[in-house]
């Protein structure tokens, strides 16, 4: 017990030594012993606890309580991708190389918006949760465990050591691909008559996934540039992520709707 316990502690402090100092205090952010836990658990509950907690229950009705997560998470989507619009992306921001400017007025702000992003990716926990009380068992996939897990650490490795600059960018588009997703979620939960027309776009939904994949991708190789100050470590804790989730949202389209196209 003493030596995990050491174990952690050396693994906190070095990650704080590369951490920025302006959130390296943070709740949730001071060493990475939290974020792991965090996603162990998540693990844990969604692989084991929670299914055999459901194994001789019947499902649970979540709807209501379901329109209200959407709504609110929807709602999250649009404020983040509103505030980090105008922190930089409006007056100073291009989509080519830009480091952390942690000098700069707007950076606390923008510093801020990358620690509420990771509150929101905690958050989306509940999502796997709602499925296993459901008994919605197909919808917990390995796409949907592996995404929110890597998301949530991904998030915690960017508000601790890139928050600001290039590394905005993902937010920012990710934040327009899951106001999308959650008005369809929410139109989809208002009844069979609003279900019905959804379901004729819900491919479009993942297509939107693989698109904003491919348009990170590029983004992020700019790291390769002599000409970019970011460091290397941004590109080779994104970029393989990144390819993962889209072989992963590629396969999971092309099982679940190339495949019935052919059969037809």
């Amino acid at each position: 017990m003493e030596v995990t316990k050491e174990f952690f502690e050396k693994l906190d402090a070095f990650v704080d030594q590369y951490g920025d100092p302006r959130t390296n205090e943070w709740p949730m952010v001071q060493g990475i012993t939290t974020t792991l836990a965090c996603a162990s658990v998540y693990l844990y509950v969604v692989l084991y606890l929670g299914p055999k907690f459901m194994e001789n229950r019947k499902p649970f009705h979540l709807l209501p309580i379901i329109k209200v997560y959407n709504l609110v998470q929807l709602v999250a989507c649009i404020l983040i991708f509103y505030m980090i619009l105008i922190s930089g992306w409006t007056t100073k921001y291009t989509l080519g190389c830009e480091p952390v400017d942690s000098n700069a007025p707007h950076s606390i702000r923008l510093a801020k918006l990358f620690w509420w992003t990771y509150m929101l990716k905690l958050v989306e926990f509940a999502e796997t949760a709602f499925f296993i009380l459901r008994k919605k068992t197909k919808q917990v996939s390995g796409l949907h465990v592996y995404h929110h897990a890597s998301t949530f650490i991904l998030a915690w490795a960017a508000v601790k050591f890139f928050p600001g600059g290039m590394a905005s960018f993902p937010i920012l588009v990710n934040s327009v691909v899951h106001i999308i997703m959650y008005a369809y979620y929410q139109l989809s939960s208002m009844g069979p008559k609003y279900h019905q027309f959804t379901l004729k776009y819900k491919k479009y939904v993942t297509i939107i996934q693989l698109i904003q994949f491919g348009i990170l991708v590029l983004h992020t190789l700019q790291v390769l540039s002599s000409s970019c100050s970011m460091p290397n470590a941004y590109l080779y804790g994104m970029l393989p992520d990144i390819i993962v989730l889209f072989y992963l949202f590629y396969k999971f389209y092309k099982n679940t709707y190339m495949t019935k196209k052919n059969v037809a």
